[in-house]
């Protein structure tokens, strides 16, 4: 019997991590959830400890468990956030339209960060969130071109303006990011990746053989 994808992904998938944080109430759990269920839910809870989901894509006929930590905005145990900052291969930084001071806090995540681990050599990007607010007003327009600015002053490698309620460039953004990760896989990985799932169906192919031999 043939596997299905998931049980595929469960077997053989390469795991990619991936890290989203920003300050409260900038639609990170939202956010995620628009990109994995494609769908927008509203939440009165606050998101108090590290929350793990994941999604499987097939990029470059290889399979990849792509798992997303959601980490709290608070932000009250710096120590915590470092755990799970130091062996992430990607980081979706937030914050929201209409926030004063959207660029201070974005600097005081990104310090935190880098005590744990140098975000330069990660691959990350800025999301605006909350875009649905916004009106046709120039000021606000201005508002992105700085951040925009801030994002490539600090080697990120992409910014855009999303809205988790309707769906707005959320997926464009992560698979962005996603696509970036990917291209630094290493061939030796794919590799391996390749000749498990040969190797696998050889055998199961072999087996089936002998089991439909006539006694």
């Amino acid at each position: 019997m043939e596997e299905s994808f998931e049980e595929t992904a469960k077997k053989y998938g390469i795991d990619l991590k991936i890290i989203i944080v920003g300050d409260l109430s900038t639609g990170k759990t939202s956010i995620l959830n628009r990109y994995i269920n494609q769908k927008f839910e509203p939440k009165n809870r606050t998101t108090i400890a590290p929350e793990f989901s994941y999604k499987i894509i097939k990029s470059k006929d290889v399979i990849f468990r792509i798992q997303f930590w959601d980490i709290p905005g608070q932000n009250k145990n710096p120590e915590l956030t470092g755990v799970f900052c130091r062996d992430t291969q990607g980081i979706i930084f937030t914050t929201v339209v209409k926030k004063s001071n959207s660029l201070e806090n974005l600097k005081k995540w990104q310090e935190s960060l880098n005590k744990f681990n140098d975000i330069n050599n990660i691959p990350k990007i800025l999301v605006e969130n909350k875009c649905d607010l916004l009106g046709d007003e120039k000021h606000y327009n201005d508002e992105f071109e700085k951040i925009k600015k801030f994002s490539h002053e600090n080697n990120y490698l992409g910014c855009f303006r999303t809205s988790a309620l309707n769906g707005y460039n959320v997926d464009n953004a992560i698979n962005f990011l996603i696509d970036e990760i990917i291209n630094l896989v290493g061939d030796e990985e794919i590799q391996y990746y390749n000749s498990k799932i040969k190797m696998d169906t050889s055998y199961l192919s072999q087996n089936t053989k002998n089991k439909n031999r006539c006694c």
